[in-house]
């Protein structure tokens, strides 16, 4: 089971960066970052460094984040990231397909009924 969750979430763990950097409203570092995830999931999802930093760095690359340097030279500086227009862009259309998605399968699995 734990296998199958770890797939489900590297497949949404973009969409997830995006909503919590948007919902707080101010620029993170990568372990705050995992901090309020697991957060949110009130643990019931581990968020590794090794799926956030690479994802963090890609959407970077992406342009859907963008990064500055905090601290002063010498001592002990953190990357911050916040979320980009286009990173905004994203997060709406990825939030529509998400409930699309989510809606077919809990009236696939009879989790819910169909919206009128």
């Amino acid at each position: 089971m734990a296998r199958q969750i770890d797939q489900l979430r590297k497949g949404t763990t973009t969409m997830a960066l995006l909503k919590l950097l948007e919902d707080v409203g101010e620029p993170l570092h990568g372990y705050a970052i995992i901090q309020r995830l697991e957060a949110r999931t009130k643990g019931a999802l581990e968020f590794k460094e090794g799926l956030i930093y690479p994802t963090l760095h890609r959407m970077e690359q992406e342009g859907l984040l963008e990064s500055r340097w905090l601290g002063e030279p010498g001592t002990r500086r953190r990357k911050v990231y916040t979320v980009t227009d286009q990173g905004r862009r994203r997060l709406r259309r990825e939030l529509l397909e998400w409930e699309t998605f989510s809606d077919g399968m809990g009236l696939l699995l009879g989790l819910s009924e169909a919206r009128t």
